[in-house]
């Protein structure tokens, strides 16, 4: 069976196609327009259609999450699909127009093409509750799913109160000055680490009343009145408290709701996954981790740019009854082909040398910023080793250097940090791993100290040997170093989305001080400043 599954609306759009239940091709828009947070998937729609690896004419279903947006495919009845799905349907299935041709359509529910993806990387395990959290679903803020026999049952609506969902942490944002862009909660979850849950600053914001999340004239008021009061004022240090105390309200509601609906049973609690946005909160993560005793089943791309593949594995299992195949996390895109990656070495004026593990891990042990990219990229918002930058942890400056002046964000931003699993299971004996970056763990003193966040956390990339060339840099490094990590984070430059092709890199980043670029087995030097 082949299918195509779009997410056409909304931000972070794109499309994948899927055969016999193998994800085969996927982009994501922002990769091809270079707009954080695209909107329009009909670019990647022709992207994925272009593909010499894509049976055009042989797909036999197409699915989309909702909304539903898109110049190239065409639904006759979306009136009607949207409202049985208003009505509570979990998909509808019609028929489509796309390219002249009529195909098999499935229009699935935004949240529930959320809960699939998650669901997936739970192996649609009997009895595993899925929690959907992001700040506007089609239906609802969060949603509470759970699988028997294999399929999803939705089971409960907007479980969460304002501050447990993405709106509160959206509104949290505002009231502190950074706007409603999609990416101000991590902008703003971040301050956290710096300030003290305060218990007036709790009870402040347990009396706002729940309709604000539906009221905008409410919710503006609200913010007025917040903002007036002393500890909502404004200065750093006011800001970290009231962000550590939303926090810790956000993990408890998410923890206490959990609760109510995981199963327990010989072997412990059930199994249970996240998918939305809100599943990026590594603090949260972790302390349900904590404190369910096991691990919790994460999509990398758990926001809605997992929808362009979360509408496919819906149809796959729930529609079609065909079991997807487990999806590689490097599975954005194309990789730049040898020609292109000369031809942008050539026109930035950079002299193309044979990949040199050795000389590549002296740079950064030396204290060189590394630009890598290898293959395709990384489905999702984290960086996992295919579209990196590389710096090494011990060497003083080097979170400024990185996070502030390269990339330009916050200065009380922290970076993320990959270890080999080994190095991992050394450090911290009995602890889950975390090969996609989404929980954080406390750094010993001295550990990667420019990795280490104010509170003495850092989100780690645990890495298995599969990835060779990554894998092998890391363990080159710390012969010649002595340090276990190296700080990773994502390769993209100030409002940027991340570099997807070899001509991407070198626009955003040959003028800076990246030092060395490494694309597959080729690799130059920065030209001399």
């Amino acid at each position: 069976m082949k299918v195509l599954s779009l997410h056409s609306a909304g931000h972070d759009t794109g499309v994948a196609y899927f055969e016999d239940g193998r994800l085969v091709f996927a982009i994501e828009a922002e990769r091809l327009t270079r707009v954080k947070h695209a909107h329009s998937s009909d670019v990647a729609l022709r992207h994925v259609l272009a593909q010499e690896c894509v049976d055009v004419d042989g797909i036999d279903l197409v699915a989309v999450s909702t909304p539903v947006r898109s110049a190239l495919l065409r639904i006759p009845d979306l009136d009607r699909a949207m409202e049985r799905i208003g009505a509570g349907a979990l998909h509808h299935r019609t028929v489509c127009e796309m390219l002249g041709r009529r195909v098999d359509c499935v229009v699935v529910t935004h949240e529930v093409s959320h809960a699939a993806l998650a669901g997936h990387y739970a192996d649609f395990e009997d009895g595993t509750v899925v929690l959907v959290n992001e700040g506007r679903g089609q239906l609802t803020r969060s949603s509470l799913f759970r699988v028997a026999g294999g399929r999803l049952e939705w089971v409960e609506k907007d479980p969460l109160p304002w501050y447990g969902n993405g709106f509160g942490w959206t509104a949290i944002g505002v009231l502190l000055g950074f706007g409603p862009s999609p990416s101000v909660a991590g902008k703003v979850m971040a301050m956290g680490g710096y300030g003290e849950p305060d218990e007036r600053i709790r009870e402040q914001l347990l009396a706002v009343d729940p309709n604000v999340m539906n009221d905008r004239e409410l919710a503006e008021r609200v913010r007025a009145d917040l903002a007036a009061r002393p500890r909502f004022g404004s200065g750093f240090e006011t800001a970290s408290h009231v962000v550590a105390t939303f926090q810790e309200m956000f993990t408890d509601t998410v923890r206490s709701t959990l609760a109510r609906h995981v199963t327990r049973g010989d072997t412990g609690v059930g199994p249970i996954a996240l998918g939305g946005g809100c599943a990026l909160n590594i603090v949260a993560n972790s302390a349900l981790r904590e404190a369910f005793g096991r691990d919790i089943a994460i999509p990398p791309a758990c926001g809605d740019a997992g929808h362009l593949v979360g509408a496919g594995i819906y149809a796959l299992t729930q529609v079609a009854g065909v079991t997807p195949q487990p999806l590689g996390v490097y599975s954005n895109g194309a990789p730049s082909s040898r020609a292109d990656v000369l031809n942008a070495l050539d026109g930035a004026g950079l002299r193309a040398l044979p990949y040199d593990e050795a000389a590549v891990a002296r740079l950064l042990a030396d204290g060189g910023v590394v630009a890598l990219t290898q293959g395709s990229a990384e489905l999702g918002p984290r960086a996992l080793g295919h579209r990196s930058l590389l710096g090494n942890p011990a060497v003083p400056g080097m979170r400024k250097r990185m996070s502030e002046e390269l990339k330009q964000r916050e200065w009380y931003r922290p970076l993320g940090a990959v270890m080999r699993d080994e190095r991992f299971t050394a450090l911290y004996p009995g602890h889950h791993p975390s090969p996609y970056m989404l929980f954080e763990y406390r750094l010993p003193e001295g550990v990667a100290p420019e990795a280490r966040h104010a509170n003495g956390t850092c989100r780690i990339q645990t890495l298995a040997s599969g990835e060779e060339r990554l894998y092998g840099l890391l363990a080159r490094f710390e012969e010649v170093s002595g340090v276990p990590a190296l700080i990773n984070t994502s390769l993209n430059g100030p409002g940027r989305p991340i570099a997807h092709t070899a001509r991407d890199v070198l626009d955003d980043f040959a003028d800076t001080s990246v030092d060395l670029f490494v694309f597959d087995d080729l690799m130059a030097y920065a030209a001399a400043g």
